[in-house]
């Protein structure tokens, strides 16, 4: 009997794998959206690296090689810039994190007013 099982290729997906599931439970039980950002921008980033090597491992042509490295290129630049500017614009919003600590930026919702300090007015669509 004859096993499937290639040890350089199926490790790399079964550990990108992992990482994957546990960015989806993070989502489900984190309790506030920066919690679940982290959780899934993170845990997204190292599953993908893991998933993507494993698929890199398994072709042998250079093309499929190139674009599977291309693609995972892009997205460890793009996923982390994207969390964070969800976050900091949720932030600035006014979206308060749970935190048990000091809020040490101390901008909460300073997107909700005028470089003087007024209100803005609300739009009517």
């Amino acid at each position: 009997m004859t096993s499937d099982f290639v040890f350089w290729r199926d490790v790399p997906i079964l550990f990108g794998s992992f990482f994957v599931l546990t960015a989806a439970i993070g989502v489900l039980r984190f309790p506030d959206l920066y919690s679940r950002l982290h959780a899934s921008s993170k845990l997204i980033t190292l599953g993908s690296l893991g998933i993507f090597l494993g698929a890199a491992l398994s072709f042998a042509e250079t093309a499929a090689l190139t674009r599977l490295i291309a693609a995972l290129l892009f997205q460890l630049l793009t996923t982390p810039l994207s969390a964070y500017l969800i976050a900091q614009s949720a932030y600035l919003r006014g979206l308060a994190p749970q935190l048990d600590g000091l809020d040490e930026w101390g901008a909460l919702g300073s997107a909700e007013q005028e470089p003087d300090g007024r209100e803005q007015p609300e739009v009517q669509a």
